[in-house]
């Protein structure tokens, strides 16, 4: 067999393109595969580079601009066979998002001690579970017609907690009972 470039025996095979060459032609990989041009991706890679670029530009806009709450049936056709239309429409199930510390790290889900009732009244207690926020605490008792913030301001002069104007600084405990106006 001899080398591609020339009439000289073949000693090596180019573990890149499979080429046969001399010693002249080549090193570990042919004279051919050595040159910076063969370097370069091939054009079909940067038209499926292009593609993919503007495939995934078009999904990113399709996700900003598509209309929030998900999907929703609204034909009988999508419901499927033997479902009634009166099922197209569900209650969605609420769930409660985590709230956010002052540090803004999550705060875990508060859980309220089982002498707490479902709809709080005034001068419920409540004590303190592993990770409650002052915040959080405030959100799950606030009444509909005050702000949070006050309602914390509320609980901490009520509590005697600390300084009203240094809320970073006020640090609950697991297990402290707090009085809730």
């Amino acid at each position: 067999m001899n080398c591609y470039a020339c009439a000289n025996e073949a000693t090596s095979q180019c573990k890149r393109c499979g080429r046969l060459y001399c010693d002249e032609h080549g090193d570990d990989l042919c004279a051919e595969c050595l040159k910076p041009a063969s370097a370069l991706p091939s054009y079909t890679l940067y038209r499926g580079s292009l593609l993919a670029l503007l495939v995934g530009s078009a999904f990113a806009i399709w996700l900003l601009v598509r209309p929030p709450g998900g999907s929703e049936v609204s034909s009988p056709a999508a419901l499927g066979p033997g479902k009634p239309a009166a099922e197209e429409k569900q209650t969605p199930e609420v769930t409660a998002a985590p709230q956010l510390t002052r540090t803004g790290t999550p705060a875990r889900g508060l859980t309220p001690t089982p002498s707490v009732a479902a709809t709080p009244r005034a001068g419920t207690e409540y004590t303190v579970q592993e990770g409650d926020t002052l915040y959080g605490i405030a959100e799950t008792f606030v009444p509909a017609d005050e702000d949070v913030t006050s309602f914390v301001l509320q609980i901490v002069a009520l509590n005697s907690l600390g300084d009203p104007s240094q809320l970073d600084a006020i640090v609950l405990r697991p297990g402290q009972v707090l009085n809730i106006p």
